[in-house]
């Protein structure tokens, strides 16, 4: 008994099996995790170190470079990409695309264990190093919590407590802050001041460390109790470290405000601050539990902020939304039941227009039914539902009807012949059940590469396969159970026993161009091979991409100024960039970042590397197509108005590599790298296609150097760490301790300042002195002229803890050029030729242009280059996506041969595949959409369903020989049956798409598979017969052309 034949045996079971698909479709949709896109792990981590004092180079030699070569022993590396600064190292590690998602953490463990390993290898004075691995997640709900009038203090309160109050919502992992200052006391020591009341900076240190130093002082046994025993006196207030009695002065009561300045202030230079629209803002960022809904946690968030609003948070604090993924993903959802709809609807009217009403009706039915059991199916296995699951069902919509047309149609054909009804819908499954589940499994396997490829690109699309797999297999099930049993109902046919089914002007026009090319074999492939060579020579012609840029009404701008560059500079460049971007027409918000990207609030961004001298504009559009069009011009005007920065506008997009085009040179000299560089540089400014040149090292920058002479120091009692200590006090500030006040812990600092309470102009005559008393100046007279009174305790205490200019105690202030940055790529210093494709241009085409002018670089021995940048990552992608390609179709070949049982069929419909090329090729062409990696991804799914629908008509032709009909005559007839459950099914997969043609993603898949399914249907319906006729020697018939018309 068929599976067909039980249905129809078990109709109430049918039906409830459907009512099941349909009710859990609908619950499964409302229930399944929505996301805007797939959640897949970023397979990176960053180690950072930080070195206080050091320079660039000496970060590099004695930070970088060891734990580069104890990260380097842990294997599964795909590169190692360090940065050495002065003061930190940072150490991006970067894992092979093979290692699982689940070895990742394992992985990350290794890298731990590896960093520790090195720490005892590190100098003195370079801090523990950090390892994070978090790159991946993603804050979908971004916030700007603006004020109007409150203090920052205040406002931060404010931003905890909501973080708190966040991070207990269920389904909420993460919250962050971003743009928070940080407070501080200020203890700003006037130097004259201090040295008319004779006050030695040892002093004032004693005094504070003294104060607020935590001491022992033991339990007090009492009776049957051990209470402890504690010594108060912390700071309460500023005026207790104000009227702090100075060590050594008790005498005459000086306090630390006679001599000094304490007040409330923020570290400076700021590390962050968020800005939304000119108005101080923080920026608060909340991430989800895996595997929840945004779009409904996103209502929860909104309702707890409102909330908060009305009982906890006073008016003037606003909740700005920068980025909100719950309604990016509503609008998705929307737009794609739309689509759905649209889809549906098209595909139902062409069947009912060629098929008839009722038939049309019940593969409509049937395609609902099939949408809302994947839903079920994607559901139980965790499935989510985001840009690419929802695309992929719409991709799969024609396809999803092939089944049922061929069935249908096999059912229509023998009841118009007159055979009874029970018979007629057994045997059309009888014949074709297999052909059709094998020719299934062979359009999913097409789609196999994708789902085995395990790089970023290849996870991010791997629900195509997923969606496609459980749908088209769904089909199949439906096509023998569903469309039967409501045939029988609702189908109802004229019997045209006597009549010629294939008797219409359609089918007398192709049963006679059929005939026509298999009387002129070599002309049939003569002029398909001509149409093959020019499809090949045309490619050249395709623009070529790697991922195309995301449709959002959103872009960003990187604001970058020369490393070194004051903050406050870069503050008020972006000020006026503010002012600029929100007096253009169609911008409606503009959100500032400073010191790095303030949240990775969605996949398809990149994140900056932290730095002071980097701001970064969110800019929000009234709709994509107004931003689209105004990006040229806002380059134009932002990169000629601020020639100091360098200003990049960027649109989302989910190639990973920070430039798309980018030339590494590697070797161990700085000085021939940046000639190198340099070389490249020019190369490609004076390339139209390249634009934003630039290089990722940093220009040379002075630095002030302390020329240290050990002697002159040694006679004043002075070590290099006292000076560095007295200039940190002179410049940036020296940290002695902190200040409690509630739950804040506020840092001090002493800082030397004039009269006025300005830093100091001149570093040479800033006091420097000894961090313990000095006694070189102490020996057998000073100790009797104490004794006879000829020196004086004043002498004697500014000897031992006194303080002198700078310049007594040195040799004086040079200034050194030195790099800001060093880079690093695999163990090897590197520095990488970086530009941007100009409008009208990929970055396929810009590498191209310079690849010719770039060979001629000489290169130095020990020196090498390579291409990274969208060329690395494409390779890498196509790489992957191809090395799984020949298993896929070792199995299609495999189930060719079962189907067929012999090698010339499959071989017939091997040979057709290539074919594919000329309506690929001319569709692309004629659209003007890149071929990239989506575009292949469609390639490999036309592959598939040209292989079904070759399955179909060999199959049919087979029957009909093996039925004992004239093998000629079985050609024609074969196809004459098959024309239209090809034609339809090629035609409700072409018309099925269309809603993706102006889809950003699925554009240049929906073309690929369109234009290639149209010319493949042709291939399909005449080369199959030809080359069938040629391998097994069927000899064609005379016809005249003009019988054609």
């Amino acid at each position: 008994m068929t599976i067909t034949e039980y249905a129809l045996n078990n109709r109430a079971l049918m039906k409830f099996f459907i009512a099941v698909l349909v009710a859990g479709g609908l619950f499964a949709f409302l229930s399944m995790s929505k996301l805007e896109d797939p959640e897949i792990k970023v397979k990176q981590a960053m180690v950072i170190t930080v070195y206080p004092g050091a320079s660039a180079h000496k970060v590099e030699l004695e930070v970088t470079d060891i734990l580069e070569k104890s990260i380097r022993s842990m294997g599964e590396i795909d590169n190692i990409q360090s940065r050495s600064l002065a003061d930190v190292s940072q150490i991006t590690v970067e894992m092979k695309s093979t290692v699982s998602p689940q070895e990742l953490e394992q992985q990350w463990d290794m890298l731990r264990r590896k960093v520790t390993n090195a720490q005892a290898s590190l100098p003195e004075g370079a801090r523990p190093s950090v390892v994070m691995d978090d790159f991946g997640d993603v804050y979908g709900m971004f916030y700007a919590m603006t004020t109007d009038g409150i203090a920052d203090e205040e406002l931060i309160d404010y931003a905890q407590l909501v973080k708190r109050e966040l991070q207990d919502i269920e389904g909420v992992r993460k919250v962050e802050i971003y743009g928070d200052r940080k407070p501080c006391i200020n203890i700003e020591i006037i130097r004259d001041k201090m040295a008319n009341l004779g006050v030695h900076p040892l002093e004032v240190l004693s005094t504070l460390n003294n104060q607020n130093k935590t001491v022992y002082p033991g339990y007090f046994d009492s009776g049957d109790e051990r209470i402890r025993v504690a010594v108060s006196d912390d700071y309460k207030s500023i005026e207790d470290i104000q009227n702090l009695i100075i060590q050594g002065h008790e005498q005459d009561q000086l306090r630390l405000g006679d001599i000094a300045s304490v007040t409330r202030g923020y570290d400076t230079p700021s590390r962050n601050e968020m800005r939304y629209d000119r108005t101080r803002a923080l920026g608060i960022s909340v991430s989800m539990e895996k595997g929840g809904n945004i779009v409904d946690l996103g209502k929860v968030v909104d309702r707890k902020l409102e909330q908060l609003k009305q009982s906890r948070i006073p008016a003037g604090i606003e909740f700005r939304k920068v980025f909100f993924q719950p309604e990016q993903v509503s609008d998705a959802i929307s737009i794609f039941m739309v689509n759905l709809l649209e889809s549906v609807l098209v595909v139902i009217l062409i069947l009912m227009l060629t098929m008839g009403f009722r038939s049309g009706a019940i593969i409509g039915v049937g395609l609902v039914i099939i949408v809302l059991g994947s839903f079920v199916v994607l559901y139980l296995f965790d499935g989510t539902m985001q840009r690419v699951s929802l695309g992929a069902l719409i991709v799969a919509m024609g396809m999803l009807v092939d089944n049922a047309i061929v069935i249908i149609d096999g059912i229509q054909v023998d009841l118009e012949r007159g055979i009874p009804k029970p018979a007629a819908l057994v045997n059309i499954v009888k014949k074709t059940a297999m052909p059709l589940l094998g020719a299934t499994l062979i359009a999913i396997l097409a789609f196999l590469p994708i789902f085995l490829s395990p790089d970023t690109t290849g996870e991010y699309v791997r629900d195509l396969f997923i969606v496609l797999a459980v749908s088209l297999l769904l089909s199949w099930i439906l096509a023998l159970t569903q469309i039967p049993v409501h045939a029988d109902r609702f189908l109802k046919v004229k019997n045209r026993k006597n009549a010629d089914l294939y008797d219409s002007p359609i089918y007398r026009k192709f049963r006679t161009f059929l005939s026509y090319m298999l009387w002129h074999k070599k002309l049939a492939i003569g002029v398909t091979v001509l149409l093959l060579g020019l499809s090949v020579y045309l490619y050249r012609y395709i623009p070529q991409g790697f991922f195309p840029d995301l449709s959002y009404s959103q872009l960003y701008i990187e604001y970058s100024m020369p490393e070194g560059t004051r903050v406050e500079r870069l503050k008020a460049d972006l000020e006026k960039v503010e002012d600029y971007l929100l007096n253009y027409s169609g911008i409606t918000h503009v959100t500032t970042s400073i010191g790095g990207t303030p949240s990775r609030y969605n996949l398809v961004r990149s994140i900056a590397e932290p730095s002071m001298s980097y701001g970064e504009l969110i800019v929000d559009y009234t709709d994509p197509e107004v931003l689209k069009t105004s990006i040229p011009v806002l380059q134009e005007e932002l990169t000629r108005n601020f020639p100091d920065a360098y200003v990049r506008i960027k649109r989302y997009n989910l190639m990973y590599e920070k430039f798309p085009v980018e030339l590494m040179f590697t070797g161990p000299d700085p000085a021939v790298l940046k000639e190198l560089s340099a070389k490249a540089e020019r190369i490609m400014r004076d390339e139209p296609s390249a634009m934003l040149v630039r290089n990722d090292w940093e220009p040379m920058k002075p630095v002030l150097t302390i020329d240290y002479h050990q002697p002159v120091a040694r006679m004043a009692g002075l070590s290099r760490s006292d000076i560095g200590v007295s200039m940190l006090a002179a410049t940036d500030g020296m940290p002695v301790g902190s200040f409690f006040e509630g739950t804040h812990s506020l840092p001090i600092y002493i800082k030397s300042v004039d009269n006025k309470g300005e830093k100091l102009e001149s570093l040479n005559n800033i006091p420097v002195w000894s961090m313990m008393p000095s006694v070189v100046g102490i020996n057998g007279e000073t100790i009797k002229g104490l004794l006879m009174g000829t020196v004086k305790s004043e002498e004697l205490l500014s000897e031992t803890i006194g303080s002198i200019p700078l310049n007594q105690a040195t040799r004086g202030i040079r200034i050194c050029w030195e790099d800001l940055v060093v880079r690093r790529y695999n163990g090897q210093r590197a520095i990488k030729a970086q530009c941007n494709n100009a409008s009208g241009h990929t970055a396929a085409e810009v590498r191209a242009a310079l690849m010719e002018k770039t060979d001629t670089i000489t290169l130095p021995e020990g020196y090498s280059k390579q291409w990274l940048g969208e060329y690395r990552a494409s390779n890498q992608s196509t790489k992957y996506l191809f090395r799984s390609l020949p298993w896929a179709v070792i199995m299609m070949i495999a189930i060719l041969i079962m189907l067929f049982k012999d090698f010339k069929k499959p071989a017939i419909i091997m040979l057709c595949l290539p074919l594919a090329i000329i309506g690929i090729v001319f569709g692309m062409l004629l659209s003007g959409k890149d071929f990239g990696f989506v575009a292949i991804v469609g390639a490999l799914g036309l592959i598939g369903m040209m292989i079904k629908n070759g399955v179909v008509l060999l199959d049919e032709i087979t029957l009909q020989i093996g039925s004992g009909k004239d093998p000629y005559q079985a050609l024609l007839d074969s196809s004459s049956s098959r024309f239209r459950p090809v034609m339809m099914a090629s035609l409700t997969t072409i018309v099925g798409m269309i809603p993706l043609l102006w889809d950003d993603l699925f554009g240049s898949l929906a073309v690929t598979i369109m234009s290639g399914l149209l010319v493949g249907s042709v291939i399909t319906l005449v080369f199959i017969p030809v080359l069938y006729s040629l391998f097994f020697r069927i000899k064609g018939k005379k016809v005249k052309i003009d019988a054609i018309d």
